[in-house]
């Protein structure tokens, strides 16, 4: 019995397709979430061992009940951002630091959701990525430019999903976005390179790649925010990059990778790391990534790169997330979004989540409301 506990501290839609794909790997799934959270609103767990809604209360009971409970699990999976960065200041045992934590290296703590502190790894281990510089008192306009030139991204150090993440161009649009950053600490300046975004899904067990998604976005909300609609096609190339951060890094554990690839050399810049679980994974089936396949192997200690179904992996295939969006489709008036869910265009019906029905009613629900929100607005603008 391989047992599987997913934490969810969040309420992240990004977490509502893991538990299946854990269940038809053969796991045992328990949920460690508070009452309405996405991750409940599925059918595909064991167990729900129900947490505080309170954040302060959430983090002290998770601990408490990870010192008794811990050992009882062959994985344990946090499953966002928020709840990794205040495991890693909680947690000071090496023991259950690699038990709970999606690292094996503790030395590398610093990656698990700080923007400073990754870029500090990627030049201890050689790992390429933009020139990037890290705030300290006194540094001004003409500094930070005349290091990192523009264009550049501004990144605050705990952001996520796009928020706190900033494009500047020149001197003036960096001294307006430093003017209204309060908190400068670990703010990181980091090199624009022009090229395309890469975006890989990778799942690591002890150091070793296991499977991989490569992918570009085509929709998102919001400039640098979440995406929700992605072409997918296999690339060899990147599998060595990958694996070769995984060694030297030490993941274990689900990964949101994300690159940028230079439009003359061609080579791969990595920008960002994000070690939980999200819902593109599960697609990978679709992609000849089969996610799932690569948790059975692990469960069976078959530690090697899943390679892609040749049949599905060849082709360049068009993914949208139902719920993300239709939803980004309501709240920006895309008619013709719409159109493509309705009429079933690149077959995107098989992306709706009609294996589940609870799950398939949580999210129209959601949808209809979204839709009777923004109908509604509309109608008060027009009457008042």
């Amino acid at each position: 019995m391989y047992k599987v506990l997913l934490i969810s501290s969040r309420n992240w839609d990004s977490l509502k397709e893991v538990p299946v794909m854990l269940k038809n790997a053969g796991c045992v799934v328990d949920i460690y979430a508070a009452p309405g959270s996405w991750v409940l609103a599925n059918s595909s767990y064991d167990w729900w061992i129900e947490a505080s809604a309170d954040e302060a209360l959430f983090t002290s009971e998770l601990l408490r009940f990870l010192e008794h409970h811990a050992n009882d699990y062959q994985w344990i999976i946090p499953g966002d951002d928020i709840i990794i960065r205040q495991l890693n200041d909680f947690i000071t045992s090496e023991s259950l630091f690699k038990k709970v934590m999606p690292i094996t290296k503790i030395e590398n703590r610093a990656l698990l959701g700080s923007k400073a502190g990754l870029s500090e790894l990627c030049k201890q281990y050689n790992i390429k990525t933009p020139k990037y510089l890290i705030y300290q008192d006194g540094f001004t306009v003409d500094s930070i430019a005349g290091y990192v030139g523009f264009p550049m991204m501004v990144k605050e150090d705990e952001s996520e999903g796009g928020y706190g993440v900033f494009r500047c161009n020149d001197k003036d649009e960096l001294q307006a976005r430093l003017s209204g950053i309060t908190n400068k600490n670990n703010l990181v300046f980091q090199q624009l390179i022009i090229g395309e975004d890469i975006n890989t899904e990778a799942l690591y067990k002890n150091g070793v790649l296991m499977v991989y998604n490569h992918s570009l976005r085509l929709e998102t909300i919001g400039s640098f925010g979440i995406s929700t609609k992605r072409v997918f096609y296999q690339n060899d190339e990147i599998a060595g990059v990958l694996a070769d951060m995984g060694d030297k890094l030490g993941l274990s554990g689900f990964g949101n990778i994300v690159f940028i690839q230079d439009n003359i050399t061609h080579e791969y810049y990595l920008i960002e790391i994000d070690m939980r679980p999200n819902s593109w994974m599960y697609y990978g089936k679709f992609t000849g990534n089969d996610f799932t396949q690569a948790v059975r192997n692990i469960i069976n200690n078959d530690l090697v790169l899943l390679k892609p179904d040749p049949e599905k992996s060849r082709q360049k295939r068009i993914i949208g997330i139902y719920k993300k969006d239709v939803y980004r489709c309501i709240t920006t008036k895309d008619v013709s979004g719409l159109f493509y869910w309705l009429t079933n265009r690149n077959g995107c019906w098989r992306y709706i989540p009609l294996y589940d029905k609870k799950l398939f009613r949580a999210v129209n629900r959601y949808l209809l409301a979204t839709f009777k929100e923004y109908a509604f607005g509309k109608f008060k603008k027009l009457t008042a």
